[in-house]
């Protein structure tokens, strides 16, 4: 696990950790690995992985401008094993985070971890995004950040997250590969809900100071693997509020996206 340090540590491009905030990252990855055992969180267990695809992947989103604000309320949409929005807690803990998924087992485990972690200002949410976020809904318009990994393409993923965020605030998709041809899907789509695409910005790692001489070439192919890899945040900013009759029920979102 200590190699989880290294890594978060030797990253130019993450934020500077504490040692304390280092170590609770390291209790953070104890607890997904033994809960794995238990509730399928995810596929991804070895120290390396961990640090990479949870940890520095989530943490990377803090680059961003949006979050150069002190003391903002963030929602993050199907958050699952609370990606990013834990390893974003453990790095700014002035961040206030909803974490919503629809899978209760999912957010039984984001609460217990972050209870354990000591976490305060985190509120794990039940339930599905298209009814929290409806006209009457209780989140609805509420965020000045929302943040969404992997969870659908953006076409459908706007649909989903932009009712979440206030006007003036910002929709903040966190992409792979595809993300310039899904953000041309998505226009029609981001304007109709009252957004504006500000801009795309390129994440990149550089792991040119870490020190790998204990790791295995295993390990070594997994960090380039990762490093060369194309990720992307897709800044979407609320312009106008969403109309009442959006977002729609989910299976009409994802049989006929926008």
């Amino acid at each position: 696990m200590e190699k989880i340090k290294k890594i978060l540590s030797s990253c130019d491009t993450l934020p500077h950790l504490s040692a304390e905030k280092l170590n609770a990252f390291l209790n953070l990855a104890e607890i997904l690995v033994e809960e794995n055992k238990k509730v399928n969180v995810t596929s991804i267990t070895d120290p390396v992985g961990i640090a990479l695809k949870h940890f520095a992947d989530s943490l990377s989103i803090l680059e961003v401008e949006e979050f150069k604000r002190e003391n903002i309320k963030m929602a993050d949409i199907g958050c699952g094993g609370g990606f990013p929005s834990i390893p974003v807690k453990i790095a700014r803990d002035d961040i206030d985070i909803t974490m919503i998924d629809s899978t209760e087992k999912k957010i039984r485990y984001v609460d217990s971890t972050c209870k354990k972690l000591g976490l305060e200002g985190v509120h794990p949410t039940a339930a599905r995004a298209e009814e929290v976020a409806s006209k009457n809904g209780i989140f609805r318009e509420k965020f000045d950040v929302v943040t969404a990994r992997a969870l659908a393409r953006l076409n459908v993923l706007v649909e989903l997250c932009m009712p979440f965020v206030k006007v003036g605030g910002t929709f903040l998709s966190m992409k792979a590969s595809t993300a310039l041809e899904e953000l041309e899907e998505a226009r029609r789509a981001i304007g109709q809900l009252g957004g504006r695409v500000k801009s795309v910005k390129e994440i990149s790692f550089d792991f040119s100071k870490l020190d790998t001489t204990d790791f295995t070439p295993e390990e070594k192919a997994q960090i380039e693997d990762f490093t060369v890899a194309k990720r992307y945040v897709i800044i979407i900013e609320k312009v106008s509020h969403t109309p009442d009759n959006f977002p729609r029920a989910y299976a009409r979102i994802s049989k006929k996206p926008l």
